[in-house]
């Protein structure tokens, strides 16, 4: 199978049903979306991120959106498989570039068919799924132990601390998916030992055997914490005082250093509290206390929604991001797991209202 690169955009005439009315009309479907121009000159568009589902009957595809309301599209003949095409593309390269990084385009595109059918995105930091149906996940290499073949059931099993996933219907490009995981796992975890060792921290035994790596939390010793205090700019100096306000208390449970907005380390420190779970960002001066119910859900989404603060932190879904959220479980946890959001000024006032 060969992975797909350019859009195919589809400019056709047929018929549209809607509302138990049908009338003749052109449709358009490029990588923005669908635009359905009657015969009257009256047009309709769907953003491709609106396209909530694509179903198919014979010569007829039903399209349904994100607030519930659906079109039929019929009478384009032998274009209907170009169509059908083009809208699942549409809406799949919408969600993955949701879930990507700013700018970060996907090397490969492979559709996936069979039972569970989708689009498999190959970007350099990791592989995302969109399916035909279901829901949507990343998962990038700094997390994952390993990426698997399983000969018997021809799957693909990605495997780390945020779980198991499994892609079928690749057919022969399993394999290859297979072997450039394992070598960009290995990439991504030396790197990220460079990075640290970049800042003063040794923890080149500790990423390499997996007990610490990227976007993943984990518990700091004394002297981890320590050379953490001493880093190069890991800590920024308008959180000094709040992470000073933290260590006495022994309140930091665990640590995540992961990647930030606009790239480079990223440092939040994970604290058990009553309410739940606060969530500091310690290496950025403009960022609220948040606190969850399960600061899990906010780590997990963050590698899901292509390190963005918006879809997680602003407390009205931005519009595209309100269709992510109901494809992508991570997203929909976090923004459920949300319990409050406090300012920061004087540390020890800040600290006891938080408490």
């Amino acid at each position: 199978m060969s992975g797909l690169h350019e859009f195919a955009a589809v400019n056709a005439p047929g018929e549209v049903g809607e509302g138990g009315q049908v009338a003749a009309c052109t449709v358009v479907v490029d990588p923005a979306g669908l635009t359905i121009t009657r015969a009257d000159g009256a047009a309709t568009s769907w953003p491709a991120h609106e396209i909530a589902a694509v179903q198919r009957d014979g010569y007829e595809l039903t399209l349904t959106g994100a607030g519930g309301a659906s079109v039929v599209l019929r009478r384009f003949a032998r274009r209907t498989d170009e169509l059908e095409t083009a809208l699942r593309r549409a809406r799949a390269d919408a969600f993955a570039r949701l879930m990507a990084p700013p700018g970060n385009a996907p090397l490969e595109i492979t559709e996936a068919f069979g039972a569970d059918a989708g689009f498999l995105y190959r970007h350099d930091d990791g592989l995302r799924w969109v399916p035909h149906a279901g829901e949507c996940w990343a998962r990038l290499y700094d997390e994952l132990d390993a990426v698997r073949f399983d000969a018997a059931r021809y799957t693909l099993t990605l495997s780390g601390p945020f779980g198991t996933k499994e892609v079928s219907g690749l057919r022969r490009l399993t394999r290859e998916v297979e072997a450039e995981g394992e070598l960009r796992i290995a990439r991504a975890r030396a790197a990220f030992a460079a990075e640290l060792a970049a800042v003063g921290l040794p923890w080149e035994d500790e990423i390499g055997a997996g007990r610490i790596r990227r976007h993943v939390p984990f518990a700091p010793t004394a002297e981890q914490l320590a050379q953490l205090e001493a880093a190069e700019g890991l800590i920024c100096a308008e959180r000094t005082q709040y992470w000073a306000a933290l260590r006495p208390a022994d309140a930091i449970a665990r640590l995540v250093i992961g990647a930030g907005p606009e790239g480079g380390l990223r440092l939040v420190a994970l604290c058990p509290l009553a309410s739940g779970e606060l969530y500091e960002v310690v290496s950025e001066a403009d960022h609220a206390s948040f606190v969850f119910a399960r600061a899990d859900d906010a780590v997990r989404a963050w590698t899901e929604v292509g390190f963005r603060r918006e879809p997680i932190f602003v407390e009205e879904g931005v519009g595209e991001y309100r269709a992510l959220a109901g494809l992508l479980a991570s997203l929909r946890a976090a923004r459920a797991s949300l319990r409050q959001r406090v300012i920061h000024d004087e540390p020890a006032a800040w600290w006891a209202r938080l408490k």
